[in-house]
């Protein structure tokens, strides 16, 4: 009896190498498909990007307390100063000219630009957070002229100077944010200190580059060093003519009650008028209906991070119509203590208050403004039920 053996067909039918090249060629095709559309797009991409990183990053940095936070903050420094040496020591001559040194070269000028841009939009979130905005304009004008014009600045980016100047920016951001973390104080000494220690490091980064780029170092060493001392002489004018916001300080709540009390459990009874749905951000009204002879409370929670002990001081002031000026009226301060992720809880009280337009300041004792809360006093009853919150 024959026996026949059935060969099953083969996997490739026309030839595995035949499959081979022409898979090759599909995904060349395909490469080539992708770089002509990202360059066709390449704005378009960029920009979405840009927004993305920035949702990215409010959602993601919460604390600067927070390991986490710090470690992208500190990886960003570590990442655009790796890029500094590898393109300076390229330039020099003083690396490898071969195709992998190329690579390293053109990964290096788009991550500078990336990490640059991570960092101001991480102190965009930080700064913003801690203060009110229009006494801190100039300094979150700054920061943001960084952050939005970091793509205009990339051919910048190749010259030295201008690599360490915005260097020592981010150096000297950082360690306003996470020495007052690291003392547990706050304060115009800490803020010294703060900067001391961003010239010390920036000092060593500057010996660091020139053990790869001495020439561009002792080149730029003048020029460079006169425009660190300006950044340096800024940012102390800004911050002690209180237009740096109280970092590591932020707002948490600050709104007007008509009553206010501890509870047993320890927790507070707030009785308030509540805002309209369309105030956004606000839970009380900004119209006080007042009755004759009734107190108003200014409640506010401030956070600030875990071991960091400071006081703040509500600042109660109200418009004059006459000199259309805002006078002060009283100032009550209180200690608040940090690590509670929802702020320290207190507030103030004024017994007799004339109609009118009326603020509250929440303030640090240097009389930086850490949030503002504007309300207009109107005689009678509210329309609406009062509502009870029990926090």
């Amino acid at each position: 009896m024959e026996t026949r053996v059935i060969t099953p067909r083969a996997k490739y039918p026309f030839g595995a190498g035949v499959n081979l090249v022409c898979n090759v060629r599909y995904t060349g095709v395909m490469l080539a498909r992708a770089k002509s559309f990202v360059e066709r797009n390449e704005r378009r991409l960029s920009t979405a990007s840009f927004v993305l990183g920035f949702i990215w990053d409010n959602l993601t940095l919460t604390r600067i307390d927070r390991l986490f936070d710090n470690i992208i903050l500190a990886s960003y420094l570590v990442v655009a100063f790796g890029s500094i040496v590898l393109l300076n020591a390229h330039a020099t001559g003083r690396l490898f000219q071969g195709s992998f040194s190329r690579r390293g070269v053109g990964l290096a000028r788009l991550l500078l630009p990336f990490a640059f841009g991570g960092l101001f939009s991480g102190f965009l979130i930080f700064y913003s957070r801690s203060g009110s905005v229009v006494s801190s304009a100039p300094f979150l004008l700054l920061l943001a002229t960084l952050f939005l014009g970091n793509e205009l600045f990339r051919r910048h980016y190749q010259r030295f100077i201008f690599q360490m100047s915005v260097f020592f920016v981010t150096l000297f951001s950082y360690s306003a944010l996470i020495i007052p973390v690291l003392l547990g104080k706050m304060g115009g000494f800490v803020f010294v200190v703060s900067g001391l220690s961003a010239l010390f490091i920036f000092f060593l980064a500057l010996r660091a580059v020139s053990l790869v780029a001495r020439e561009e170092v002792e080149q730029s060493r003048h020029p460079l060093w006169v425009i660190v001392v300006i950044i340096f002489v800024t940012f102390n004018v800004l911050y002690f003519n209180n237009m740096i916001p109280p970092i590591p300080l932020s707002l948490k709540e600050i709104g007007v009650y008509h009553d206010v009390s501890r509870t047993r459990s320890g927790e507070y009874k707030l009785v308030f008028e509540e805002a309209p749905w369309y105030a956004f951000g606000k839970k009380t009204s900004g119209t006080f209906h007042l009755k004759a002879g009734e107190p108003v409370y200014a409640f506010s929670s401030i956070f600030a991070p875990t071991s960091l002990d400071t006081e703040i001081q509500h600042r109660w002031s109200y418009f004059d119509e006459g000199t259309g000026e805002w006078v002060s009226t009283g100032i009550v301060g209180f200690p608040i203590s940090g690590g509670r992720n929802e702020g320290y809880r207190g507030y103030s009280v004024r017994e007799t208050i004339a109609p009118g337009k009326w603020r509250v300041d929440v303030e640090t004792l240097r009389g930086q403004i850490i949030g503002r809360f504007d309300f207009t006093v109107v005689q009678g009853g509210a329309s609406s039920p009062l509502k009870t919150e029990i926090k």
